[in-house]
């Protein structure tokens, strides 16, 4: 009896089921959608924000004198206050803080405020996509605020609420406070509808000159008739408040007064 041979049978039956399989994967492949871009294609590399807000992530007290944050830094979180530059009697408290310096050397370790300022809210937190709203509405509510020359008289020392910090201080004039308190009113407002906490109560206007860490409130009342001597062989110090500033991070927005 011959043999069957299905040698060739089954080899063919596999080149044709192979050749088969190969098309279908051809179709397949030729109907599958094409990749979709990248959302990085589409919109480009990542816009880095502006260098004014640039988050500076290290909280290290040596990299800054000692100081101590007074609230959690937390990214997208920028400090935010209003002020009003002490700029006509720079030079007057520049030599002062030289001269106080170098008098209390031996006694306390006292730094120059590099900012010479007088505050009209406290140091509050904003958002970064808040901060151009928030800038809106301090220019909207400054509107109708009048501008006026004042002076600076005398010394006061103040802590921060803290305590971790000690400031030698030239208070406002009072006989300039009602005027003061005039253009402090809307900024509290604005402040309030932001939920933001308000500037002190009572206010109490003053520019701060000098600091140092610690508390050093009894060490420096000691030392405040001294101070004072030194203060008292500077001129008269004006202050011009025809504008207020509003400090967030590194970006300072101005608003001028009637």
């Amino acid at each position: 009896m011959a043999l069957v041979d299905y040698g060739s049978s089954s080899s063919s039956t596999s080149e044709d089921e192979g050749s088969s399989n190969t098309a279908l994967t051809e179709i397949v492949s030729s109907l599958k959608r094409p990749a979709l871009p990248t959302a990085a294609a589409l919109l480009g590399p990542k816009k880095p924000k502006p260098e004014e807000f640039v988050d500076d992530v290290v909280d290290d007290p040596a990299l800054h004198g000692g100081r101590i944050r007074t609230f959690k830094h937390e990214r997208g979180n920028w400090a935010t206050y209003v002020y009003v530059p002490a700029t006509v009697c720079s030079e007057q408290l520049e030599e002062f803080q030289a001269e106080a310096i170098a008098h209390l050397d031996s006694e306390v370790t006292l730094q120059p405020n590099d900012s010479l300022h007088l505050s009209l809210s406290r140091t509050v937190v904003l958002q970064y996509h808040q901060i151009d709203e928030f800038s809106r509405s301090l220019q909207t509510a400054l509107n109708s605020s009048t501008g006026f020359t004042a002076t600076l008289q005398g010394l006061r020392i103040y802590t921060n609420e803290e305590r971790t910090r000690t400031f030698v201080s030239a208070p406002l004039d009072a006989a300039f406070s009602e005027k003061m308190s005039a253009i402090l009113h809307p900024i509290d407002q604005v402040m309030l509808d932001y939920r933001l906490q308000q500037f002190y109560n009572p206010a109490s206007f003053h520019v701060s000159l000098l600091w140092c860490v610690g508390d050093k409130e009894q060490l420096l009342n000691s030392k405040l008739k001294e101070l004072q001597m030194l203060l008292e062989e500077q001129d008269t110090l004006p202050l011009a408040v025809h504008e207020v500033h509003l400090k967030c991070g590194k970006k300072d927005f101005t608003y001028k007064l009637r």
